[in-house]
């Protein structure tokens, strides 16, 4: 039976109205996630881009506008996990950048196993290309990305080649765990950092697109700079000169470029076994943690990230063509506004907007002063093992003969005296399938998402509406809308134009490029995106 034909029989059978996709299996899936880009940025966006970018994929593929994680920690390591897993951390293990499991009673990094090599081992899920290769190993798996855990996590355990940027040596790597691509010393020569150095970051959206103000209160400097354009990336002799690159729009195009190199070395898309080309885009999360998400130098950069997508899809549609490939846009999270703007804004009627910012030390000294006053002076440093938000890890030697659950007890009755803490819950109660206090049942769905009964810490914590946790000018991590909210928009093979108001999320993605490819994923939390 011919794949138009077998279409056509499930189009019939079908009892709902749903749009059946029946268009051509793609020889190539592009997935380009743009770390930080939240779901409200196209709009707010719109009128300083252009035309051929993020609009062409508007215009010529589908948009899906109400698109969010479901899952309450959002942040790198698990939002990329989920995205090509189908899955949330409770399945794919992945609960946050860092984590503690009490199976090996060791504290460890999202992408990396045991010993310190960069890999996916901590994915207990498949991904979308470890179950392609699965099926046909002649299919490639690629992945380039600034962060190690972007590629990583979401190009999986059989990726044919993995590629990421390390900042500390100027150089584009892979580990152990992944072949070494032929083309790797080559890619390190022709797109290179060093470049850089000198050029300089002008503002460019004119003042009738009513651009965003250039100087926010409470953003951060540029390295060697201020906080207003233009920005000069510094010396390569410079201390800072890397993170002069990161935070400029020079290490986006250092990305896209590495992966239009492996596009081409790898001549992905060019034979009837399909591949995979995972992007994993940092810059967008370095400019919006520096300057806040309503920053002029947030909005210069998608300007610019505009321009990058509207080339990526001329070279796709040169290269592979339209109907050969799907690309899919995406992010890993949003992020939270500065809570000294948005506290600070003038509001109708005098309203006054609660927020603020709550520091790890903060944590740690609540809980140690409780337990110390309970319990006695802890024979450790502190009763605290490590705190990787949302889990506060306790320590236990330090509570070892003593009872457990009034050590919890006391330590969360301590930790919900702080007033930025909208949810304060012991590992046990969410084992339970118990909902924390201050939490509805939405805000417990997020939550349960994100626990994983080995890898969640003894005691999880998330802040109000508008506070976050940490030091960075502005952030991420919480079940807040603003920062479950992203972008999904899909372009290519099959794809008739479509804006969707449907109510989807970022694990959709896995399940509906695997219908694509006719392949299976197995148990997902994801379901199939809706396609004319």
């Amino acid at each position: 039976m011919t794949f138009i034909r077998f279409c056509l029989l499930i189009a019939l059978v079908l009892t709902s109205h749903e749009p059946v996709y029946c268009g051509t299996p793609p020889k190539l899936i592009v997935v380009v996630s743009f770390d930080q880009y939240r779901g409200d940025y196209p709009q707010m966006f719109a009128g300083v881009i252009g035309t051929r970018g993020f609009a062409r994929i508007q215009r010529e593929g589908v948009s899906y506008s109400a698109c969010s994680f479901e899952h309450a920690n959002n942040i790198t390591g698990p939002g990329h996990a989920a995205l090509l897993t189908g899955n949330y951390p409770y399945r794919s293990g992945i609960v946050g950048n860092n984590f503690c499991d009490v199976r090996t009673n060791a504290c460890t990094y999202c992408a990396s196993d045991s010993i310190g090599t960069l890999d996916a081992s901590q994915l207990e899920s498949p991904t979308l290309g470890d179950v392609l290769r699965a099926r046909d190993r002649k299919s490639k798996v690629v992945a380039v990305s600034l962060k190690d855990r972007a590629g990583i996590l979401m190009a999986g355990k059989q990726a044919t080649a993995c590629v990421w940027f390390n900042a500390a040596t100027k150089k584009w790597e892979t580990s152990s765990s992944y072949r070494i691509p032929t083309w790797l010393k080559n890619m390190n020569v022709k797109v290179s950092a060093n470049v850089y150095a000198g050029k300089t970051w002008k503002a460019q959206i004119p003042a009738s697109s009513s651009p965003a103000l250039d100087d926010v209160m409470a953003e951060g400097l540029y390295p060697g700079g201020n906080n207003t354009f233009p920005h000069v990336v510094l010396k390569k002799s410079d201390p800072k000169f890397m993170m002069s690159v990161l935070l400029s729009p020079f290490s986006m195009d250092m990305v896209f470029d590495a992966a239009a190199f492996a596009l081409r070395e790898e001549k992905l898309g060019k034979d009837n076994a399909p591949d995979v080309l995972c992007i994993g885009v940092s810059t967008t999360d370095y400019v919006g943690h520096n300057f806040g998400p309503n920053s002029l130098e947030v909005q210069e950069l998608y300007r610019l990230a505009d321009l990058r997508i509207a080339q990526l899809i001329d070279d796709l549609d040169t290269r592979v063509g339209r109907n050969n490939y799907v690309l899919v846009v995406t992010s890993d999270h949003g992020v939270a506004p500065i809570p000294e703007v948005i506290r600070n804004l003038p509001q109708q009627q005098g309203e006054h907007i609660d927020a603020g910012r709550i520091r790890d030390r903060e944590l740690v000294e609540l809980v140690d002063s409780a337990l110390t006053k309970t319990f006695g002076v802890p024979s450790t440093r502190s009763y605290v093992r490590k705190i990787y938000e949302p889990s506060i890890y306790l320590n236990d030697t330090a509570i070892a003969n003593r009872d457990r659950s009034e050590v919890l007890r006391v330590a969360v009755e301590a930790l919900r005296k702080h007033h930025g803490l909208m949810i304060v819950a012991t590992k046990d109660t969410l084992a339970l399938g118990d909902c924390p206090n201050g939490a509805d049942e939405a805000m417990c769905r997020y939550v349960r998402n994100s626990f994983h009964a080995a890898r969640t810490g003894d005691i999880v914590i998330y802040p109000r509406r508008y506070w976050i946790i940490g030091a960075n000018v502005a952030t991420h991590g919480t079940p807040h809308d603003y920062d479950r909210s992203v972008v999904l928009m899909m372009l290519g093979s099959g794809i008739k134009p479509q804006t969707s108001s449907a109510t989807v999320s970022p694990v959709d993605i896995a399940p509906t490029l695997a219908k694509l490819l006719g392949l299976t994923m197995g148990v997902v939390d994801g379901k199939e995106l809706p396609l004319k």
